[in-house]
């Protein structure tokens, strides 16, 4: 089995190839940063609109928690675009932009899918990874399913079950 590092580094270098694969526009701004929590990004890319994407690889299929922590960083990098912009002014980031979310993986759950669409739109988007690793085949998942709608339960029979001594004699008095 390979190094998980090595795997990472030939993933994340596969990715850069391989990128334009996906339909997105994108250009690489920094690569393996340590954010928040001190939890890494594998890239930070500008679209040509000017939004800033953070994207997370894994080498496996999509672990728990990916989604959770990519909108942690998500955060952080929207905290920190104005601050670049000013070291960097010719960076193709603009401020005020949500910063949009791009996981890869082997596989997507159904339960993460769900989950991505419903957190945050469009603004996520989920990417599976096939092949090697240094030439992933790469493509965007398609829409999240819908959440599964049970049938109907068939509306309960009222059915008065009180019970009074009254007499309908009482009652007319």
């Amino acid at each position: 089995m390979a190094d998980p590092a090595d795997l990472r580094t030939a993933l994340r270098r596969g990715f850069a190839a391989g990128v334009r694969q996906l339909g997105l526009a994108l250009e690489l701004v920094a690569e393996d940063i340590l954010a928040e929590e001190d939890e890494p990004i594998d890239w930070i890319a500008g679209a040509p609109d000017g939004r800033a994407w953070l994207v997370l690889l894994a080498t496996g299929d999509a672990p728990p928690g990916m989604l959770e922590r990519a909108l942690v960083q998500r955060a952080w990098v929207e905290a920190r675009v104005p601050d670049w912009r000013q070291l960097a002014p010719t960076l193709a980031l603009r401020a005020g932009l949500a910063p949009g979310v791009l996981l890869v993986a082997r596989a997507w759950p159904r339960v993460l899918r769900v989950a991505a669409r419903e957190a945050a739109g469009d603004a996520v988007l989920l990417a599976s990874w096939s092949g090697d690793a240094s030439e992933p085949a790469l493509a965007l998942v398609d829409e999240a399913p819908r959440p599964r709608r049970r049938p109907a339960l068939p509306a309960p029979r009222l059915v008065s079950v009180f019970r009074t001594t009254l007499t309908d004699a009482d009652l007319a008095s």
